[in-house]
């Protein structure tokens, strides 16, 4: 199958609002993102975090914005109306790498799982 180069720009647009809302703690933004049925699932420390991503929105509003805020694509990987997506994200919380899958409804494509683990902050 091809892969449309459009849909790989429509994927990192999805990730694009991601980061943005996580950047500047607008759920609004971060919304964008993701499918309305979608989950997460990761680490904080030892801590297991499971929840509709409504947990997600909850958390951002409670913790506002970071003070500092990093968010690279390390990988996409596109198979037809879905894809997955390898992410590093760095604030004051540490690192984190985020598995996302991301499925195209009609011409958008959302994130509908965020899977995680993080590392303590260094220094």
């Amino acid at each position: 199958m091809t892969i449309d180069s459009t849909d790989e720009d429509m994927i990192r647009e999805a990730i694009d609002h991601y980061a943005e809302g996580m950047r500047t703690a607008d759920t609004a933004i971060l919304k964008k993102a993701f499918h309305e049925l979608a989950i997460l699932c990761g680490y904080l420390g030892d801590e297991l975090i499971a929840a509709p991503i409504q947990g997600l929105y909850d958390w951002v509003e409670a913790n506002g914005e970071p003070a500092t805020y990093k968010c690279a694509i390390l990988d996409i990987d596109i198979t037809g109306r879905v894809a997955s997506a390898k992410i590093r994200e760095t604030d004051p919380h540490g690192d984190v790498i985020d598995y996302f899958h991301l499925l195209k409804v009609g011409e958008t494509w959302s994130i509908v799982s965020k899977v995680w683990d993080s590392e303590p902050a260094s220094g």
